[in-house]
């Protein structure tokens, strides 16, 4: 018989309480499994509490043939295990590593899992003022994927999603890089008398310019991924930082969608057969001796001409800058998601949207001849007066 129960209430005595005792619910019940279990759970000031406690554990053995204990298993606990098993590629786990480490572990890594709810994560997450929204959310985003993890494994009762406010989206959205400023950088490169690798980092730019590929997969490149024949680059690896042992190494492709071949300009084929005139490694973007480059390199450099001449650049903008040309031209969603190796169609559709949005909006604007960013003045007090209506 499922989860045959024996209940009693019991009066305790207590020092702490003001009439001298408690009562506690007590009681020996047999499992779903045949198994005899004792269930003990006190401190209650007034009987009603206790008998009303009494029957939700009963009727969670009439409806599961168990009664459900809190798990004692903490945040912390879970993450480990969380960290060691999930399916993620290890630099996406150094990353959750690192934010798990300064921000989700200091707040919640000493919490039971089960007795976490979205008001304590919500002013938690008030305390970090020093992340851009971007990161608030990867931030949470971990924070629920250890939830998931620990109701698939049984530490939770009921799934869990923590579901708040991260405040204002960053008030500015990622750009394309302009011509201008993307020429100018080349042009620093060239000009650098400190840079080791500038024809490296020149060609790197020319084939994130003329492809929309990530950075890492740029670097990853072999000489064996150019076509030039049917005109074709075959992205099928990037190459990752180990921050642990400090060393580089290849690893598989953002999604299955990002192995796929994307097409070589005639621009792009004739820059490659030029540098590879004097290139003898299988490596594309290597060292003088043959040797992957660190792909953060680049970027730290991009960083420093961003901080040092206010024009900001960095390599993925290359990416939304190939986004944005086949938008302008024209070209069919289905073949830009093919180009840009979106996983899902909406990812290039949202692309699409958000980009004549802000066409339509300077449009708009320039029949009235109004700045698109120029500020609205007394909005403050048309706010306040809308909420006080």
């Amino acid at each position: 018989m499922k989860g045959r129960v024996f209940m009693s209430i019991r009066k305790r005595k207590s020092k702490k309480a003001a009439k001298g005792y408690t009562y506690q619910v007590y009681f020996d019940y047999t499992d779903k499994y045949g198994q005899k279990k004792t269930y003990i759970k006190g401190g209650f000031l007034k009987k009603t509490d206790a008998l009303n406690h009494e029957t939700l554990k009963k009727s969670e053995l009439l409806t599961s043939g168990e009664v459900y204990k809190i798990n004692p298993i903490t945040v912390d606990e879970v993450f480990k295990l969380y960290i060691r098993s999930a399916p993620i590629k290890k630099s996406t786990a150094q990353m959750y590593e690192n934010k798990y480490k300064n921000y989700i572990g200091p707040l919640f890594g000493k919490y039971k899992i089960a007795l976490i709810d979205n008001y304590l994560v919500q002013i938690k997450f008030d305390t970090i003022t020093t992340l851009s929204y971007g990161s608030k959310d990867i931030c949470l985003r971990l924070l629920n994927n250890i939830f998931k993890f620990a109701y698939i494994n049984g530490f939770l009762k009921d799934p869990y999603k923590a579901k708040i406010n991260l405040g204002k989206k960053d008030a500015k959205p990622r750009e394309p890089v302009s011509e201008d400023i993307f020429h100018d950088y080349l042009n620093r490169i060239r000009n650098s008398k400190n840079m080791i690798f500038k024809k490296q980092y020149e060609m790197a730019l020319w084939i994130g310019y003329y492809t929309g590929a990530r950075i890492g997969e740029v670097f990853a490149l072999d000489v064996h991924d150019l076509d030039f024949e049917s005109n074709q680059i075959y992205i099928n690896k990037t190459l990752e930082y180990d921050y642990d042992s400090n060393t580089l190494y290849i690893s598989s492709t953002k999604t299955d969608e990002s192995t796929n071949t994307v097409p070589m300009p005639y621009q792009l084929k004739t820059k490659l057969l030029k540098y590879l005139e004097n290139h003898h490694f299988d490596i594309l973007i290597c060292t003088d001796t043959g040797q992957y480059i660190k792909p953060g390199n680049l970027s730290g450099n991009m960083a420093y001409y961003s901080k040092v001449t206010g024009n900001h650049i960095y390599f993925h903008q290359l990416r939304h800058a190939m986004a944005t040309r086949l938008f302008e031209n024209d070209v069919n969603p289905k073949i830009a998601q093919r180009i840009l190796r979106h996983k899902k169609i909406e990812t290039t559709l949202g692309i699409y949207t958000h980009l004549k949005e802000e066409i339509a909006l300077e449009t708009i604007n320039d029949i009235f001849n109004e700045d698109v960013h120029k500020p609205v003045k007394n909005l403050s007090k048309i706010k306040n007066k809308e909420l006080l209506n």
